[in-house]
């Protein structure tokens, strides 16, 4: 049994609660493996001073993050998932109760009428005889055919994208992760200090050590970056456009200025732009300005459907010998039924309805969100979340923990945040995982409310 005992006093809120906040940050650092045997509910009841129920409800919530898990007869045993792991399980969404929480804690689209777009797709396949043909192994053929349709994608975003520079990938966070792949080895990589859970996952998963970039209204501060450059570090991960958490999206000033620092210090970064389409399409991207220091990464599942697991990594030009090789290793991860429907949507415009019916629907929201709440007291615009700044970490605790008694669920910036100290307090709400905008409304007059009372 591990002798790990979490530390409350440094903890503010429900005593159950910072028993999990200290599980998730003790399986962070490393105090706390996968295996690990945890104290049973008496015996850690009974070193902090509580009553054994309080700990039962920590540990029956650490097990609904899949933190722990436990067996009769055996005990409570570390997992290893933190809170980040738990943003990619949808829960059910189609009603808020205390039981079945409306989770606005996902980052998911908003869910798209029925279509029929899939079933119309298969049966089109099939009727060409082309769907059995999809099972076996992909021909060189079908390759080309996508990455020329991935060009024409990514030339929404105003990118000349030379489809032999272009990896297939199985979504972005698999087209983050291949890049990062060849590039990070002992190296520290800096991102901005609230960074989404993916990066988080695949750094603790290879070994990476992550920096914080200084972070304002428009994301990554440029005197963050060359700072950063300056101390030696020359490898970047960048969310120009609506950034997760905080939605921030870099004027075209900051961008030209980022470019110039890139290429000035010989540095390299990996711009994270899934969200791109859903923000200014005028604002150019970080490739374009610095072709030879930026690899752009996006996807379809954040703009056409989330379980189109089709991603691109447009590589620099020196790196284009590359291409093979991680052709050869990267595509076999890509399902050739997934690939062949992209390459059809973005061909018959399916995708870029779909993008367009997410934009309208999002527009709708944010227009709820303006007519809800008042300026100042949130950031972000167009995209699927919104991110509420609070004066400390303990308020944002506050915040979610009112919020989850009302059956709705938020994350906070904590969850985000590179380094614990010093880094911006906040809560970010997913307005594209509400089900309805009448769900939504009301999750956002709950926080209206408890802005004034704070209760």
């Amino acid at each position: 049994m591990t002798n790990w005992l979490p530390r409350l006093e440094t903890r503010e809120g429900s005593a159950y609660l910072a028993i999990v906040s200290e599980l998730e940050t003790a399986i962070e650092d490393g105090r706390l493996r996968p295996g690990d045997r945890l104290p049973t509910h008496r015996l850690l009841a009974d070193l902090l001073g509580l009553n054994v129920s309080t700990v039962t409800r920590a540990y029956r919530e650490a097990e609904r993050r899949h933190l722990i898990g436990g067996e009769v007869g055996r005990g409570t045993y570390v997992l290893g998932r933190a809170e980040a792991g738990s943003l990619f399980e949808l829960d059910r969404r189609d009603v808020a109760t205390p039981d079945v929480p409306l989770d606005l804690s996902t980052n998911t689209p908003p869910p798209v009428p029925r279509r029929f777009d899939l079933a119309r797709a298969v049966a089109t396949l099939e009727k060409s005889g082309e769907l059995e043909r999809l099972l076996d192994y992909p021909r060189a053929a079908d390759w080309l055919l996508l990455r020329s349709a991935a060009a024409s994608w990514i030339a929404r975003r105003g990118l000349a994208a030379d489809p032999e520079r272009l990896v297939l990938t199985a979504g972005a966070q698999h087209a983050l992760a291949t890049v990062l792949g060849w590039l990070a080895d002992e190296t520290e990589i800096a991102a901005e200090a609230l960074t989404y859970p993916g990066l988080h996952m695949l750094a603790r998963e290879r070994g990476w050590r992550l920096a914080p970039l200084a972070m304002d209204e428009e994301g990554a501060r440029p005197d963050s970056i060359e700072a950063a450059c300056r101390a030696g570090r020359r490898l970047f991960v960048l969310s120009p456009s609506l950034q997760n958490p905080t939605g921030a999206s870099m004027s075209e000033a900051r961008r030209h200025v980022i470019a110039a620092l890139l290429r000035h210090y010989k540095a390299f970064a990996v711009e994270e732009d899934v969200y791109g389409l859903l923000g200014d399409p005028g604002l150019p991207t970080l490739a374009s300005l610095a072709p030879e220091n930026v690899a752009y990464v996006t996807g379809l599942s954040k703009t056409v459907a989330p379980g189109l697991r089709v991603g691109f990594l447009l590589l620099p030009p020196a790196m284009t010998s590359r291409i093979r090789d991680a052709e050869h290793q990267t595509r076999w991860y890509v399902s050739p039924l997934m690939a062949t429907i992209a390459r059809r949507w973005i061909a018959d415009g399916t995708a870029a309805e779909r993008l367009a019916w997410q934009r309208k629907e999002l527009a709708a929201r944010w227009r709820l969100v303006h007519r809800v709440m008042q300026p100042g007291q949130y950031r972000g615009a167009s995209g699927p979340h919104l991110w509420l700044p609070l004066e400390s970490s303990a308020r944002a605790r506050k915040l979610t923990e009112a919020l989850e008694r009302d059956g709705i669920r938020v994350v906070t910036g904590e969850t985000f945040a590179l380094r614990k100290e010093g880094s911006p307090a906040g809560v970010r709400l997913s307005l594209g995982a509400a089900p309805n905008r009448h769900l939504l409304a009301g999750a956002l007059d709950r926080i209206v409310d408890w802005s004034r009372t704070g209760q």
